[in-house]
């Protein structure tokens, strides 16, 4: 059965459940990082962001949309029972992403850019229920049933779970039929990225890379991981912060909004969400960046010895092996060290 019409206002400006976490202890990776050979010269944070989702919101439809039959948005009480709560490990995380704020951007994505021809199949179907018809399947000839199998025209867009090089996973928005990637979702696990972590990220100013202070580290993360993908635009999120990431042309230069907490109100994370994507897909009422000459500003990311510890609860610290691969810490960001290299 068909979805009734969606208000984009009333259904995006719901705040993100609350999920608590208890993720094991531990911090950033241990040993030495390759160098950074990336461009990145400023970082910028995104000034009236809050203003800016708003504006967006203003030229969207004010009546409530129809949504594409196919791909349907996820009812919030329905999918909240499926939620993994709390959040123990990386693939509880990724499970609640795409349940709720991927899944409902997604579904929102594609109504808004659903060919017309589409929706005759329904209408088809409903004219079918009142004749005295399923809409759901008819009756040949032979007396068995027969389903109806619409030829959908409508490439959805959608976001798709993915291995990075160190195996890890995560998603990419990507529309049917195309391997082009507009944005990528990055996650943190929390009990290796701190608030104090996140305020440090945050920032404007010239950029520099030092492995022992976890925001510039993920800086070359976030900015790898968009190189490799071949897009701009990235969100990095824990559930309960979210930042929403951009890089110009030329990599030379990355924005990134202030955080938004999980239950933030107007915007919300899930209006926050569709004009990212919405920018990130090259519409008209997206994203304008305006870049400032960060060059002359006082110098970010001080060392934090706490970048290099890794806590192993009452076990004596044993020295890795250094003719050994280094061993993966799911307290790390999703990406190869070799990709650094590349």
């Amino acid at each position: 059965m068909p979805q009734p019409p969606l208000d984009l206002n009333k259904y995006l400006s719901s705040p993100l459940p609350h999920l608590r976490e208890q993720y094991p202890p531990g911090t950033g990776g241990t040993g030495p990082r390759a160098e950074f050979s990336g461009d990145l010269k400023g970082v910028q944070e995104i000034e009236n962001f809050d203003e800016e989702v708003t504006k967006f919101f203003k030229t969207l439809p004010t009546e409530p949309i129809t949504p594409h039959p196919h791909y349907k948005y996820p009812k919030f009480v329905a999918a909240l029972n499926t939620l993994p709560n709390p959040l123990k490990t990386p693939s509880d995380l990724q499970k609640a992403l795409s349940s709720i704020p991927l899944l409902a951007t997604s579904s929102v994505l594609t109504a808004l850019d659903s060919d017309p021809e589409d929706f005759k199949f329904v209408y088809d179907a409903q004219a079918l229920d009142r004749a005295g018809y399923e809409s759901d399947g008819g009756v040949d000839g032979s007396g068995e049933s027969k389903p109806l199998k619409p030829d959908y025209k409508t490439k959805p867009w959608t976001f798709k779970f993915n291995k990075s090089p160190l195996g890890s996973g995560e998603f990419l928005l990507t529309k049917g039929g195309s391997d082009d990637v507009r944005l990528v979702i990055r996650t943190i696990n929390s009990s290796a990225f701190t608030s104090a972590d996140w305020k440090e990220y945050i920032v404007t100013g010239p950029y520099k890379y030092n492995t022992k202070s976890k925001a510039s580290w993920y800086w070359s993360r976030s900015y790898n991981a968009a190189k490799r993908l071949g897009c701009h635009y990235y969100v990095l999120t824990d559930w309960q912060r979210w930042t929403f990431g951009y890089f110009n042309e030329d990599r030379t230069h990355g924005w990134t909004s202030p955080i938004l907490e999980y239950d933030a109100e107007r915007p919300s994370v899930l209006q926050a969400l569709l004009f990212w994507t919405r920018s990130a897909i090259g519409a008209e009422n997206g994203y304008k960046p305006t870049q400032k000459d960060v060059s002359s500003l006082p110098e970010l990311f001080p060392a934090n010895p706490a970048r290099r510890i890794s806590s192993s609860g009452s076990k004596p610290h044993k020295p890795r092996d250094e003719r050994k691969p280094r061993t993966a810490n799911e307290s790390d960001i999703e990406e190869s060290d070799a990709e650094d290299a590349s």
